[in-house]
């Protein structure tokens, strides 16, 4: 019965797939999906003071045109200076697309254990029988 269902799965998928299906069989495990993963706003950089861990700015003229220019504004003494805008410069992680293309694999997965189950079904299998039960096609809801 397992030289016919590896012969089935070599002939069904193609090499990648049937690799990935029978890497994971045998581990006994399904593709990362990222459960409960969330795309969130980190700092890029950080620093740490005698006040604690805090975000490091940067100056919001280094970006150019899409940058705010200096502030000017007059100080205690009359004198007009301008002032730095400050903004914290920050990065997605994980971002959308990574979070996509994990849940995109897990589907492709998915849709390999269809088409290995759907040719199994025609085999003549002694010892093993073929259910139709499959994983959750949407874990993530």
């Amino acid at each position: 019965d397992a030289e016919l269902i590896a012969t089935v799965v070599r002939n069904t998928l193609p090499w990648y797939a049937a690799t990935l299906v029978a890497d994971l069989a045998r581990a006994g495990r399904t593709p990362d999906w990222m459960p409960d993963a969330r795309p969130r706003l980190k700092p890029d950089d950080r620093t740490v003071n005698r006040w604690g861990r805090h975000a490091k700015t940067a100056d919001a003229a280094t970006l150019g045109v899409e940058g705010w220019q200096p502030i000017p504004r007059r100080n205690r003494k009359g004198v007009i200076v301008h002032d730095a805008v400050r903004f914290t410069p920050c990065h997605w992680d994980p971002t959308p697309a990574r979070i996509a293309a994990a849940r995109r694999a897990y589907l492709d997965w998915w849709g390999y254990l269809l088409e290995v189950q759907a040719a199994l079904k025609g085999a003549d299998l002694t010892r093993i029988e073929v259910t139709p039960d499959m994983p959750p096609m949407r874990p993530w809801g």
